[in-house]
């Protein structure tokens, strides 16, 4: 398997879902999970700034990712990113995603010979798998025309002179182009919600690595596709912006790759796929006071029971009215954020909780002894359990934000050195 980052061997965990236009398919597994791949890659070649008056590039690929039967240039322009949902584990964006390919090598590939050479009637065989709905705003299908028949999709920019394009191709008017010279461009714009991955039980210190997954539909000729990313037409800017509470670590991760379906043994005839994958990372701030701060400090009211016409407090009745209003409260909590799974938040406020229980107890049985001289001993062990109460609210929000980073730092590591078979396991 060939990719401009190196040459690999990729298998599949399941057929891909075979559709002729722009269609919905969503993984069970979303973030690369069907990968599994012993690869060494090398790190991402440097992309060029395009001339905006010149619609041909001279930044070149690894050359190991063409040369196929079709080779297929691959851009895409995150406009938008527009809203999260993390009950659902989706986000929605606008973006432009382009393709270019010889328009000679398509006809041959796909047996087109009589098809009337109007640019609209030429698509490319593309689907989004990690998309769960979509609308498409527009599309753009033109002919771009080279001097050089030995001119590739990746020295044609989607932008720059509309001399150079056409619509149709014309009989007897334009029986002077040669097809070879002919590269076909298309951009289709759009509005998806698409699945991210993310492991929900680390909330709030969880992270959201978001990507779009375009691959072909499977129809017979699409394993002879060769496909990879033309950064110099592409755009990730709005991809490194915040959403909702979730801030973007590093830059955005381009991979263009191709795998097996026969994934079990890593025979039979291999598929390209395009990734852009970006990690965004929680601001825990508001969850981590509502979850850990103020449960491991509401037992200070413990303190303010009320006294006797002779000083002593009535600790029993008093301790346990109060205890019982502040594990309402907690329960109450746990009511108002529902989620699908036990979070870490959660987990914090159950532990809170039975803590609560059990000091509450254990101070009662100390002041319900008619020992006159144990009320300084429940002053003092009430003092403890809310110290303590403290304590290990904190050390519970340092422990899971260690865990939660230990797991997202290995996936991050793992994408960025292309090493897919530890990744598969993570995910």
């Amino acid at each position: 398997v060939r990719s401009r980052y190196g040459t690999a061997t990729f298998r599949n965990d399941r057929q891909e879902v075979n559709v002729t236009d722009v269609q919905m398919a969503t993984e069970t597994s979303p973030l690369l999970s069907h990968i599994s791949a012993t690869s060494t890659m090398k790190e991402e070649v440097d992309s060029f700034e395009a001339n905006p008056d010149s619609h041909i590039n001279s930044s070149a690929p690894n050359m190991d990712c063409i040369g196929g039967p079709l080779d297929v240039s691959f851009s895409m322009t995150v406009q938008n990113m527009l809203t999260l949902n993390t009950d659902s584990m989706t986000f929605t964006a606008m973006l432009e995603i382009d393709f270019k390919y010889s328009l000679s090598k398509f006809i041959e590939l796909f047996e087109m010979n009589d098809v009337e050479l109007d640019a609209g009637n030429f698509e490319f065989p593309y689907i989004i798998c990690n998309m769960a709905e979509s609308q498409i705003i527009r599309s753009n299908h033109f002919f771009r025309l080279a001097d050089d028949e030995d001119v590739q999709p990746w020295q044609v920019s989607m932008y720059g002179s509309p001399k150079t394009t056409k619509r149709k191709l014309k009989p007897g008017q334009d029986d002077h182009v040669d097809l070879s010279k002919v590269i076909k461009c298309e951009k289709i714009c759009m509005i998806g919600t698409f699945r991210y991955h993310s492991k929900y039980l680390h909330q709030p210190f969880d992270e959201i690595f978001a990507f779009f997954k375009i691959a072909t539909d499977g129809r017979p000729g699409t394993e002879s596709i060769k496909m990879f990313f033309h950064e110099s037409d592409s755009s990730f800017v709005a991809f490194r912006k915040q959403i909702r509470d979730y801030v973007p670590i590093g830059d955005p991760i381009p991979l263009d790759i191709a795998m097996s379906h026969e994934y079990k043994d890593g025979g039979g005839p291999s598929y390209p796929r395009v990734y852009l994958v970006q990690r965004f990372r929680h601001q825990p701030f508001e969850d981590v006071v509502k979850f850990y701060t103020l449960p491991s400090l509401l037992p200070l009211l413990l303190f303010f029971t009320a006294k006797d016409g002779a000083g002593s407090y009535d600790s029993t009745v008093e301790t346990i009215a109060l205890s019982s209003g502040l594990i309402l409260a907690d329960v109450a909590l746990l009511f108002v954020n529902k989620s699908p799974t036990m979070t870490f938040s959660e987990q914090s406020l159950l532990f809170n909780l039975a803590y609560l229980i059990l000091g509450t107890v254990s101070c009662s049985a100390i002041s319900m002894s008619q020992v006159e001289s144990l009320s300084h001993v429940y002053n003092v062990c009430l003092y403890v359990f809310i110290s303590l109460s403290v304590v290990l609210a904190g050390l519970t929000a340092i422990v899971h934000r260690a865990i939660a980073t230990r797991s997202n730092d290995a996936i991050a590591k793992y994408l960025n050195e292309r090493n897919f078979d530890l990744l598969n396991d993570l995910v």
